[in-house]
């Protein structure tokens, strides 16, 4: 900036004269001083003379002073994070104008409460994801995030604390069914309303989950008829809800998508920009013989041809593809609840032939070859599948023992899942688990009941003995848990394959008694166990309360773990860590 400065030049007098020539006295004067801010500027201070005025973006203020000179104006309080630029003009020798810009060096959203899910915020044109750790990027001017997706089953909201410093908090949550109502669960304190049931309709069991940022669940009327609900939220109210036109029994996500599958008629859904749209009519190609089947994120459906009962065949979705029929070998008779498992690239069938001998049918032939692609395996008492990595073992208890099926082919043998020395040491009665998780044990039978003792666990490469588990628990007591086999099936549900697999954990977790059993009033302790997390879900539980199998898991999700009473219509909440 440059200021014109007036000289004065006196006239008069004789060449020859000298005299002292003497500036004008300078007066005060009122200058006045015009301030504008943008971007982050707002909320900083400006000093000038004898005033203090905090900017706000995009308003001007006026300030007037009076002195003898213009003094500079000064930037109060300038953050590291923000650097500032200032033009000083003037349209009169009273009268400046001061233009303030300021630009942060980043824009960073930091999480207040640990993620359980990932987080989606558009910051103008910016897609951001957070999960676990802060994210900074370049600064916009007068721009408020937005939450576009949560990720999960959670409440987030996002504020600017200051400087582009945004601070993100959610509330994860649960859902539970409870004296026939339907509640969204926060904590072990905080719960809410979400479904009132004036029908006193049933919510089918673990048939609820979170998709297209909504609740979706399955109720069942007196009638055997279903109703397919969906809820969003608004900050933690109940947003958007509605019950669906179509009649799902079942609900599952494959490849990102969501199916439903319906009775009366039989039919596979999808939903799709906010339709359900027809994918497969199952009337046409045979008879459903199950819900849906998951293996991880691989969907399958037992059918039945109509003309021919003996020709058995699974629909098979995959990545979110279905598939037609994949037809198994005519000497399977029964469907087993574990239809297919991959294994060094390979794909196998399972089954049971009509003297309930175990059957393992190789589906990388020729259909026609399939009848003789199949290995039976004789007295097999149970089997479980366990996966590491790519792979997913098959385990089965006979006669002889615990035992890895393998075989060879173009004389290569397949692979070792590792070295079955410790497991076969322990002779256990049964085998069992959750693919990622591999359990071994004892039955106990008593004359009024029976139950299984927890003798081993492994998950990847660590394995843990029946004292490891013990001393993880504090106690030299057997662990006891229920015995799959006592699980009555639901009305909505077919029954018409047959499980091999007798205990079998949810999602890692298995609810397991540590304590006296030698009658019925005794107690012990309820615990839910995983291979690497432990957690106390009450003291002071009867024997006969756990033996008669009162509790079961209601929910499990990454931030909660849900127990339901039956007896007591109780529900207890965990906060998982």
């Amino acid at each position: 900036m440059s200021l014109s400065i007036l000289a004065a030049s006196g006239c008069g007098g004789s060449s020859g004269d000298s005299q002292d020539t003497k500036p004008p006295a300078i007066s005060e004067q009122t200058f006045t001083l015009k301030i504008t801010a943008n971007g982050v500027a707002a909320g900083l201070e400006v000093s000038w003379m004898d005033n203090k005025a905090k900017l706000t973006a995009d308003k001007v203020i006026e300030l007037s002073a009076t002195s003898k000179t213009f003094v500079q104006p000064t930037l109060l309080a300038i953050p590291e994070s923000i650097t500032c630029d200032t033009q000083l003009s003037n349209t009169t020798t009273l009268n400046y104008s001061l233009a303030v810009k300021c630009v942060s060096s980043q824009a960073s959203f930091a999480q207040t409460t640990p993620y359980s899910y990932p987080v989606t915020i558009r910051y103008g044109e910016q897609s951001i994801q957070l999960k676990d750790s802060p994210v900074s990027v370049p600064p916009l001017t007068m721009i408020e995030p937005e939450i576009t997706a949560l990720g999960g089953p959670q409440i987030c909201e996002v504020d600017d604390s200051s400087n582009l410093k945004f601070k993100v908090a959610c509330r994860p949550y649960t859902v539970v069914y409870e004296k026939r109502k339907l509640y969204l669960v926060f904590s072990e304190q905080e719960k809410q309303l979400l479904f009132d049931n004036p029908d006193k309709e049933r919510l089918i069991e673990s048939e609820y989950l979170w998709f297209d940022e909504q609740v979706w669940f399955i109720t069942e009327g007196a009638s055997t008829q279903y109703k397919l609900h969906s809820a969003s939220f608004d900050n933690g109210q109940l947003g958007n809800y509605k019950i669906h036109d179509i009649n799902a029994s079942s609900l599952a996500i494959s490849g990102g998508k969501l199916f439903a599958l319906t009775s009366f008629p039989d039919g596979v859904y999808s939903w799709q920009s906010g339709k359900w749209k027809a994918v497969s009519n199952l009337i046409n190609d045979g008879v459903l013989k199950s819900e849906f089947i998951a293996n991880n994120q691989d969907l399958y459906l037992a059918l039945e041809d109509n003309n021919e009962v003996s020709s058995k065949s699974y629909i098979q979705i995959i990545n979110a593809q279905i598939r037609g029929r994949t037809v198994l070998s005519k000497q399977i008779s029964t469907f087993s609840h574990t239809p297919f498992f991959e294994y060094d690239d390979i794909t196998f069938g399972l089954g049971f032939g009509t003297d309930e001998q175990l059957l393992i049918n190789v589906m990388d032939v020729i259909p026609s070859a399939r009848d003789d692609a199949v290995f039976s395996l004789n007295n097999v008492r149970n089997a479980t599948i366990w996966q590491n990595g790519n792979n997913q073992f098959l385990f089965t208890n006979q006669d002889s023992g615990i035992e890895q099926f393998k075989f060879t082919r173009e004389q290569v043998e397949t692979s070792t899942a590792f070295d079955l020395t410790a497991l076969r040491q322990i002779t256990p009665d049964w085998i069992g688990g959750d693919l990622d998780t591999l359990l071994a044990g004892d039955f106990v039978e008593t004359a009024s009941i029976k139950y299984a003792v927890l003798k081993y666990l492994r998950k990847a490469g660590t394995e843990q003995s029946e004292l490891q588990l013990q001393s993880r628990l504090n106690t030299t007591q057997p662990i006891r848990v229920y015995n799959e086999t006592w699980r009555t099936i639901a009305s909505y549900a077919r029954s018409n394959t047959k499980k091999i697999t007798p205990i079998v954990s949810e999602q890692g977790y298995l609810l397991v008694y540590v304590g006296d059993a030698s009658s019925n009033q005794s107690t012990g302790q309820l615990w839910a166990l995983s291979a690497d997390k432990e957690y106390l879900i009450k003291a002071d539980v009867s024997w006969e309360s756990y033996s008669m199998k009162d509790f079961h898991f209601e929910t499990i999700s990454e931030k909660h773990l849900v127990v339901y009473s039956e007896f007591a219509n109780e529900v207890i909440t965990i906060t998982l860590d």
